[in-house]
């Protein structure tokens, strides 16, 4: 699955780049508030690779450049269940992804909508996240609640915290 979305590709991740990889998922900054530990090494990186390439409703792609594919500049998620699809963006913290979050979000979203069973588009985020707040809202998300208690973010500590959940629908 690899598409051209404004000036960014998106395509499918190797199992061979699991060192691109572990850039994201070993940055204790890019992981505080995702749902899985920081990695200690790229073979963790390499079992989380293997686990999305055999999941038939949810992938993990990575974002590159246009200009250059082979730069990973941050892995977008997402998963398929009847007529939505969930959204999980991961974005390196170096120069070159700077603004790419904000840049790549909005063309993310009009691909997703090109296909015609899904209606809705949503996320997630910690209710501290606030930069992942202001992406969600600069794409259109809309807030729709507080989900107490919704998710255990192991990089925090072990109980379930507070999220914020946001979406958009077509028409």
């Amino acid at each position: 699955m690899n598409a051209e979305l404004g000036r960014f590709v998106v395509r499918e991740i190797n199992p061979w780049e699991a060192p691109r990889v572990f850039r994201l998922t070993g940055d204790p900054q890019v992981m505080r508030y995702m749902g899985f530990p920081v990695h200690k090494d790229e073979a963790e990186a390499a079992a989380l690779i293997a686990r999305y390439k055999n999941n038939p409703s949810g992938r993990w792609l990575a974002v590159c450049p246009k200009d250059d594919p082979a730069d990973m500049l941050g892995i977008v998620g997402f998963e398929v269940q009847r007529h939505q699809a969930t959204v999980t963006i991961m974005f390196s913290r170096d120069w070159r992804a700077r603004g790419a979050g904000r840049a790549f979000s909005a063309p993310f979203v009009e691909w997703i909508f090109t296909h015609p069973q899904i209606w809705r588009v949503w996320a997630y985020c910690h209710t501290e996240n606030k930069p992942v707040q202001r992406v969600l809202e600069r794409m259109g998300a809309e807030r729709e609640g507080r989900l107490r208690r919704f998710e255990v973010f192991p990089n925090l500590g072990p109980e379930p915290q507070d999220c914020f959940v946001y979406a958009i629908v077509r028409g």
